[in-house]
């Protein structure tokens, strides 16, 4: 059985690593946590994707991102934005951002190459 080798997931507010998938999981794996915004009137926020153990992104590895638009402005913690996270069989991590409210959606494939997943 193949595992996730090492934690992956986002950076929220002040840098800080939001782990989706945890280390040791078994994959194929299909994760979701809903997330929201942490100022005013945001219109679209930045997705970054990281893999490593510590509590602050700075001590991770970056491994991707992209920016989910198209976000109906609200006030801070009322958008509510799913994140989901598959490693197929292959161990390519698929991540998906989609704005429940407004339909809005992006996604980034990220394949297990160039030293990515330690």
């Amino acid at each position: 059985m193949d595992i996730a080798p090492i934690s992956l997931g986002i950076e929220t507010v002040g840098g800080v690593m939001a782990p989706l998938i945890s280390k040791g999981t078994p994959i194929p794996i299909k994760k979701s946590q809903v997330f929201s915004t942490y100022q005013d009137n945001h219109d679209q926020v930045l997705i970054k994707i990281y893999e490593g153990e510590h509590s602050m992104t700075k001590d991770n590895g970056l491994l991707g991102k992209f920016n989910l638009s198209g976000i109906l402005p609200s006030l801070k913690g009322v958008p509510k934005i799913e994140i989901n996270f598959k490693i197929d069989v292959n161990g390519i991590l698929h991540v998906t951002a989609f704005d429940l409210k407004s339909g809005s959606e992006q996604s980034i494939t990220i394949s297990n190459d160039h030293n990515r997943f330690s």
